[in-house]
């Protein structure tokens, strides 16, 4: 008989613990880099619709402006919970308001006075009792409000931020809304917020007004008011404009004064409670941005508190006030105006 024959079957290749720990970290790597894209396209495209809804509600403005020979203005707040106006949403949103003037300019510490019978649309006759006086506005009726995607905010150049040595300085930086701190009490009906302005951020009504012919305008043509103030007096006299939330004819300031002792007019400029109607400054151009990123570059707990450091003086911006102005300079899309036609358009990042 023959010899038996040895079959030897090929030896099967594996992979040593070197190479499974070099493909280990390869995936790992891999799933880093698809985390941190996705989370890039995420926060891209919030930002991209929030734009483009401002983009529409702005154009959508200019035309009721244009159509019902008014002056309509596009302007922001931070959006109120929906089971109580008093209570900020949580977490933070932006909602953007399109209102219109009612011809009305009132003192802001005095009520509308009410004619029998009421005269609509009539220019309000108050006796003088400070130096600043403010255009009515009201949410135009059938135009909903809008809110954008949860951490976009939106700003405004601070053209009117400081006096003085700011002189030709203020367009470095960037006005924001606030971001409120305080206490929610849920039992109360409707549930209730109280402010703790030492943890809150404060902020600044900004708005954009088109004209009647659709352009973008830095101040109310029809509005003439002559104010004569004392020799001893406080000789800047202001005149800016609100939106009537409440209805009740003058601009609210909250309950609070957030520079103490200091004059009382202040606070109507600063947007500090949720239930603030603060004076709106008028800006040319608009920016986007995603300021839940900026929380996480700077340290956001300089930002809180109230007063005079806040605020920020001749020239000298609050670190909020710095630090947010640093990011939209780098990270913001831009809304601007046509010059001639007022038509919004984006300047992307």
């Amino acid at each position: 008989m023959p010899a038996a024959r040895t079959v030897r079957l090929p030896r099967r290749a594996a992979f040593t613990l070197l190479e499974l720990l070099v493909v280990m970290g390869i995936l790992l790597v891999l799933a880093v880099l698809t985390a941190f894209s996705v989370g890039k396209v995420t926060s891209d495209a919030k930002l991209a619709n929030a734009t483009n809804t401002l983009v529409a509600m702005l154009g959508n403005a200019r035309a009721i402006a244009i159509r019902d020979n008014a002056y309509v203005m596009v302007t922001f707040r931070v959006a109120p919970d929906r089971r109580a106006r008093a209570v900020p949403r949580d977490p933070p949103a932006v909602q953007v308001v399109t209102a219109r003037w009612t011809g009305e300019v009132v003192t802001v510490n005095t009520p509308l006075p009410n004619p029998n019978p009421p005269v609509p649309g009539g220019v309000v006759a108050e006796p003088i009792a400070d130096d600043v006086f403010a255009d009515r506005f009201v949410p135009v009726p059938g135009v909903p409000t809008r809110e954008l995607p949860g951490g976009i905010m939106v700003g405004g150049p601070a053209f009117g931020f400081v006096t003085d040595a700011s002189v030709g300085r203020n367009d470095r930086w960037w006005r924001t809304l606030p971001r409120f701190a305080g206490t929610l009490n849920l039992a109360a009906i409707p549930p209730t917020f109280a402010p703790n302005l030492a943890r809150t951020e404060l902020g600044w009504g900004i708005g954009v007004l088109f004209g009647p012919d659709g352009r973008v305008l830095s101040r109310n043509p029809q509005q003439v008011l002559e104010v004569v103030t004392s020799a001893g007096g406080n000789q800047n006299a202001y005149v800016k404009s609100f939106v009537d939330f409440d209805g009740n004819g003058f601009p609210n300031r909250g309950s609070t004064n957030v520079f103490g002792s200091g004059p009382n007019n202040v606070d109507f400029f600063i947007y500090d409670e949720p239930l603030d109607e603060p004076l709106v400054d008028y800006v040319p151009y608009l920016a986007v941005f995603n300021e839940a990123e900026a929380r996480k570059l700077y340290n956001a707990s300089t930002w809180q508190g109230t007063g005079a450091g806040a605020i920020g003086n001749n020239g000298n911006p609050s670190l909020r006030v710095r630090d947010q102005s640093s990011f939209i300079d780098e990270q913001s899309d831009r809304i601007t105006f046509n010059r001639y036609t007022g038509v919004p358009g984006v300047v992307p990042k």
